[in-house]
């Protein structure tokens, strides 16, 4: 449906500009690394998934006057609904400079600011969600570590396990696994771990600590990631206490690095896929009765896992009783 005056919704340029550029820089979300941000035009939408097509042998071999023969790219299709979600900032009048004024760009964008924090760490959630659950994957691209054969147990065997995920990885989809995402108590441990430390190090004089490039380099990935956001749980009148998003998990992935429609044929991890134009900020309108500003932000989106076996999900990766 064309856009006109009657169904097309007004927003304001600026604050929309901002807070599509919005990042908290006390933080790092690794949602988007494992689930690209992918545009779609409707809020129902048929998306592709990964087809072997592209992998399998065909003749190619052509005598003089036959025909070509052809090829048609596999994928099956599904739908995917996209969830709105939306929350507003406020400008009290009395923080305004001039009573009854509009307030300044400044004063508009800190108003953003917060419901577009929330939303974002909704995000994350969701993404962190469906990436931390083993029903997400096939049975044989899951393990749950016990005992000491956990990543700082006695008996660990890192390098076997990360082979292991790699292997099976590769034998369903034709790639290798890119991308390494873990939480800040994983993180941490695998910075320290004896194991990683002496593949880098030999002799009396070693770091206590190995780099995250040694960490990417140590797992076999490009990227090495720590997703780091915190959510308060509860609402309680003291706040409650702060819990990682990102769980005693270790996630590995295939992420095409150029995503877009050409890709079809190329196992992705997973999307997020997102209405086109958002997240978007609408004019702020006055609300007399509070006599406050109100700035309504909405984003429109949905995580979709769209090769389950271009992923291999480790949990209860590290005793967190151990430091």
């Amino acid at each position: 449906m064309p856009l006109n005056t009657q169904n097309a919704r007004i927003v304001d340029p600026v604050l929309t500009n901002h807070v599509r550029g919005y990042k908290n820089p006390d933080v790092q979300r690794i949602g988007s690394v494992l689930f690209p941000r992918a545009p779609i035009a409707k809020r129902g939408a048929k998306i592709v998934r990964f087809g072997k097509e592209s992998f399998r042998r065909h003749a190619t071999e052509r005598a003089p006057g036959d025909r070509i023969r052809r090829v048609r790219v596999g994928y099956t299709s599904d739908s995917v609904n996209l969830f709105q979600h939306a929350l507003a900032g406020e400008v009290p009048r009395e923080l305004l400079q001039e009573a009854e004024g509009v307030p300044s760009v400044n004063l508009q964008m800190r108003a953003m600011a917060l419901p577009a924090e929330v939303i974002e760490r909704e995000k994350e959630i969701k993404a962190a969600t469906i990436a931390s659950n083993p029903a997400s994957y096939a049975a044989s691209n899951h393990s749950a570590l016990t005992g000491v054969s956990r990543w700082n147990g006695s008996s660990a065997a890192i390098s076997a396990d990360a082979d292991a995920a790699q292997d099976m990885i590769r034998s369903k989809t034709g790639r290798r696994a890119n991308v390494l995402a873990v939480g800040p108590a994983v993180a941490r441990r695998l910075r320290r771990s004896e194991a990683i430390i002496s593949n880098f190090f030999t002799g009396n004089t070693r770091p206590d600590r190995v780099t995250d490039a040694q960490i990417a380099e140590f797992f076999g990935v490009a990227r090495f990631v720590e997703g780091t956001d915190t959510v308060v749980e509860g609402k309680d009148a003291d706040g409650g206490d702060f819990k990682d998003i990102w769980g005693n998990v270790a996630i590995l992935a295939y992420v095409p690095t150029v995503t877009g429609d050409g890709d079809i044929e190329v196992p992705s991890y997973g999307y997020e896929y997102y209405l086109q134009g958002h997240p978007m900020v609408e004019p702020g309108r006055w609300d007399a009765d509070t006599k406050t500003w109100v700035y309504d932000v909405i984003d429109e989106y949905q995580h979709v896992l769209t090769a389950m076996d271009a992923g291999f999900l480790f949990s209860n990766v590290m005793d967190l009783k151990t430091p």
